[in-house]
């Protein structure tokens, strides 16, 4: 039974090194059916081509620019369409309306992460903690919330081949790195709902003694919410696979995060995330 699953588990990783796939692969990927995906593709939204049995087939290396391209329109075209077009019911509660389509623009990084395990329902739960102890209002709470989802956002323009290689990033592979989270600033600047969110995804890898980026803010310079979702996130990260290391254990990750209190992260917040974990 377990070498079955270890099977499977392969073979929905092979399909990120596949370079064509058919409708049922691609919606694999992008999490939907068979249907949106080729409702895409008949809207001239997804490029496709079809073979001489009348079958539709997508390069894979189209995916990425174009899966992020057909989320942006379609947030921008108004929520409630979004909505629909999956049968998904319009929610009465706006954050939740709000946290499916997060969800859905988040799919947009999934697709060229090779991480197998993102942790990120235990990174929102852990920064949502953690903005309850502290008294942020509820608006507050819900920005820091979709901040956690959307924090890696700005990777979707970061060439696969840096984010997947196994070994060290040289210094400009790094220096390109660098720059997502102004790029995942910039792709939620046109959305209205996540004005809030902006900061958050920009500073969210500023270091407390200002040794961070992009900005290099130090103390309380760095966005309190920026400060949660560091520590939050930085956890997530160490107990994920990486495609140059395995995940650490969360032994080993609460101790990283100990050892980094007071210079890359906010001591006092730091002492909260123990007092949670």
């Amino acid at each position: 039974m377990k070498k079955k699953k270890e099977n499977n588990k392969n073979n929905g990783s092979s399909l990120y090194k596949k370079p064509i796939l058919t409708t049922k692969e691609a919606g694999k990927l992008l999490k939907v059916g068979v249907q949106t995906i080729k409702n895409y593709i008949y809207k001239g939204k997804l490029k496709s081509f079809k073979t001489p049995g009348g079958h539709h087939r997508i390069l894979r290396s189209d995916l990425p620019t174009q899966i992020k391209d057909i989320f942006m329109e379609e947030l921008k075209n108004g929520t409630e369409a979004f909505i629909k077009k999956d049968n998904i019911e319009l929610t009465p509660n706006l954050h939740e309306t709000y946290l499916i389509i997060i969800k859905a623009l988040a799919k947009a990084l999934e697709i060229k992460d090779a991480s197998k395990e993102r942790h990120s329902d235990f990174a929102v739960n852990c920064a949502l903690k953690m903005a309850q102890r502290l008294n942020l209002t509820e608006q507050e709470r819900e920005n820091l919330e979709f901040a956690t989802l959307l924090k890696d956002i700005g990777k979707i323009e970061v060439s696969e081949r840096i984010l997947e290689k196994p070994g060290n990033l040289s210094e400009e592979e790094y220096s390109i790195v660098k720059r997502y989270p102004r790029i995942g600033e910039k792709i939620v600047g046109e959305i209205n709902f996540l004005e809030d969110t902006k900061p958050l995804i920009r500073h969210h890898q500023e270091m407390f003694n200002g040794k961070g980026y992009p900005d290099g803010l130090a103390g309380e310079d760095i966005p309190l919410g920026a400060r949660i979702l560091a520590i939050a996130g930085t956890y997530q990260a160490l107990i994920s696979d990486r495609p140059y290391r395995r995940a650490f254990s969360k032994e080993e990750a609460v101790r990283i995060i100990k050892e980094n209190s007071g210079t890359q992260f906010d001591p006092k917040l730091v002492d909260l995330f123990l007092s949670i974990v």
